[in-house]
């Protein structure tokens, strides 16, 4: 797999060490932000081949995140990840922009796949 600069956007300290942890054993290069602002910010500063986004996150949630992104950064696939078990949620996600809709915790098999996807 090609080896990708990723953005990881959640509030969840501990998945997002897990997820950085993860991706950079596969040679990724990892960045990462607990907030939905933060993470547009950094995505103003730095080109990503892929950002992995929190459909639940306080202040602006990942689909507000999705909107800005799919608006300012088109060409970045954004994948988005939720721990709730919905069909809504995922058709949204879709319905936004997502290329992939991940369920928390995050199979690895399942994120390889999605960020194949977003070769």
């Amino acid at each position: 797999m090609m080896r990708k600069h990723i953005l990881v956007l959640d509030d969840d300290v501990a998945l997002l060490s897990m997820l950085k942890m993860r991706l950079k054993s596969t040679g990724h290069t990892v960045d990462t932000a607990e907030t939905g602002w933060d993470g547009l910010t950094k995505l103003e500063h730095a080109d990503y081949d892929v950002v992995l986004l929190d459909y639940l996150m306080p202040g602006i949630t990942g689909l507000t995140v999705l909107q800005h992104i799919q608006e300012r950064h088109p060409s970045v696939p954004v994948v988005m990840m939720t721990g709730y078990i919905s069909s809504q949620v995922a058709a949204q996600a879709f319905a936004a922009g997502a290329r992939a809709c991940l369920l928390k915790p995050v199979d690895p098999m399942e994120l390889n796949q999605a960020l194949q996807c977003c070769a």
